[in-house]
């Protein structure tokens, strides 16, 4: 449901500038699931889904098609894109497939900091701007060219994405031809090792053997994994991420590792390129072992930090905050071989605590940190797809009852607000509610203008795409079938707190 919630708190040097009300907007007939992905894929039917290649991000309900807060994303992101592909990949193949192409067709071939352009990377944002008025904006106010580049985490995702594809339905991907964004004929393998090479330089330019981000132009992206607003990175105490250098993030690691193990098994099986398979592998290795000793903490019983940055004189610090992130790490290859059980269970312990755990379900950041409000972007809010991959990581591990609780929760979100939202509110009440404001603050300490509450898009695709899955998934079991895990499961359930 949508409803009036008091103002947020105010930290420190911060005061509220701008309001804006929107009226409460409850669709009278909510389309399903699948008739959202078949708008989102510009699809007649369900059997058109994946013809006419990647989804668009976001859509707005009638009552919001002349409200430009909702049509902020009705564009191609490279992100939203390949999970949406991931989630529907059994049911919707070819979405997987056409998706990969257009990428492909799209991947960077050169260097151009305006677009945050580099050989191999995979785009942030498709955008055409003569016929899309906030191509023009992001052009004129932040200095943006087309396509855009800045994401840290598609590229990772496009080699996940096209691994995935080619070990379920054959290699024959790899020889189909597409044209770059020169216009040169290519086949699909070249864009595969394009997009590895990227990652190798990436992890290579990095003393930590990871993949961080840095934005290169003044305005672009600050924040370059899937939380990208630019508070969405700070320390314990409030103050903002020092985005002087580069910048870590714990989940882009897991996905790193995804993609350097992944890559590894097609460059020895199917290139028989043994020699880069055991550069990929030792990566891997060295990845795994640095995300251990850098991003852990065993502070507050054990947890993942959001990642890394490092203070002006180039010291390594770690961002200790509780962030559903971590749980993006259950739904990795990281602990599928050795002894991490300990990792898992307490990983698991902290989002189901009641600071991460919501009624919504699992909160982008935890009630008791510094920069929470529950209508927040990023800091605070509930994402379905979020919530999606922590239940995939969860099934992973053998903890089906406590997938099938949260399951039920992100169901009962979309009963409740009858439509696919970006997000919901993270309150710490028993509610589904969505934010129907904007409200701007001035932040005099950090000189910036922040919108602290929007209202969420009506329909994002990788929310319906959750919904689909988890309503076509093959039937899993509804609790931990291991003796051990299934205790594990009554312990934590017995806890919570609603």
């Amino acid at each position: 449901m949508v409803k009036s919630n008091p103002l947020p708190k105010l930290l420190k040097g911060e005061k509220i500038v701008y309001v804006k009300n929107f009226e409460e907007n409850i669709p009278k007939h909510p389309i399903s699931e699948l008739r959202a992905i078949e708008e989102l894929t510009r699809a007649k039917n369900y059997e058109q889904i994946g013809k006419y290649g990647p989804v668009i991000a976001a859509e707005s309900l009638n009552d919001h098609l002349n409200e430009r807060e909702f049509l902020r994303y009705n564009a191609i992101f490279g992100r939203d894109s390949l999970r949406v592909a991931v989630d529907l990949i059994y049911k919707y193949p070819s979405l997987a497939k056409t998706t990969l192409i257009r990428l492909a067709e799209l991947q960077g071939v050169e260097f151009n900091a305006h677009r945050e352009e580099e050989e191999g990377k995979i785009i942030h944002e498709y955008r055409e701007p003569a016929n899309d008025s906030i191509a023009r904006e992001l052009t004129e106010q932040r200095g943006w060219d087309w396509p855009y580049y800045g994401s840290i985490d598609s590229t990772l995702e496009f080699i996940k994405t096209f691994a995935l594809y080619c070990n379920l339905y054959g290699f024959r991907l790899l020889s189909h031809s597409y044209k770059d964004r020169k216009s040169k004929k290519r086949k699909m393998s070249y864009a595969f090792d394009k997009a590895v090479d990227w990652i190798l330089s990436k992890i290579e330019s990095s003393e930590l053997g990871f993949i961080e981000f840095k934005s290169l132009i003044p305005l672009g992206i600050e924040n370059q994994a899937w939380k990208d607003s630019w508070d969405s990175y700070f320390h314990a105490d409030g103050s903002i991420a020092n985005h002087k250098f580069s910048i870590a993030s714990v989940e882009v690691q897991a996905s790193a590792y995804d993609a350097l193990s992944s890559a590894s098994d097609i460059y020895e099986k199917h290139f028989k390129n043994v020699k880069k398979a055991l550069k990929l592998k030792i990566k891997a290795k060295i990845l795994k072992d640095n995300i251990l000793k850098f991003l852990w903490d065993e502070d507050r019983g054990g947890y993942f930090v959001l990642g890394l940055d490092r203070d002006d004189h180039k010291n390594i610090r770690k961002l200790k905050i509780r962030t559903s992130n971590m749980g993006h790490l259950l739904n990795s290859q990281l602990f599928l071989n050795g002894d991490y059980n300990d990792y898992v269970k307490k990983t698991i312990k902290q989002l189901f605590s009641k600071e991460l755990l919501s009624y919504s379900g699992i909160r982008t950041l935890a009630s008791d940190e510094i920069r929470f409000r529950p209508g927040a972007y990023h800091n605070g809010s509930v994402w379905i797809w979020d919530n999606y991959l922590i239940i995939q990581g969860l099934e992973r591990h053998g903890y089906f009852g406590l997938a099938r609780f949260l399951e039920k929760i992100i169901l009962q979100d979309i009963d409740s607000v009858k439509r696919f939202p970006e997000y919901l509110r993270g309150d710490l009440t028993k509610t589904h509610y969505l934010n129907n404001r904007i409200i701007d603050i001035d932040d005099t300490i950090n000189h910036k203008i922040n919108r602290i509450e929007q209202p969420p898009q009506d329909v994002q695709a990788w929310t319906a795409a959750s919904i689909i899955a988890i309503k076509i998934e093959k039937k899993l079991p509804l609790r931990a079938e291991d003796g051990d895990k299934f205790k594990f499961e009554e312990e934590i359930l017995k806890n919570v707190w609603f």
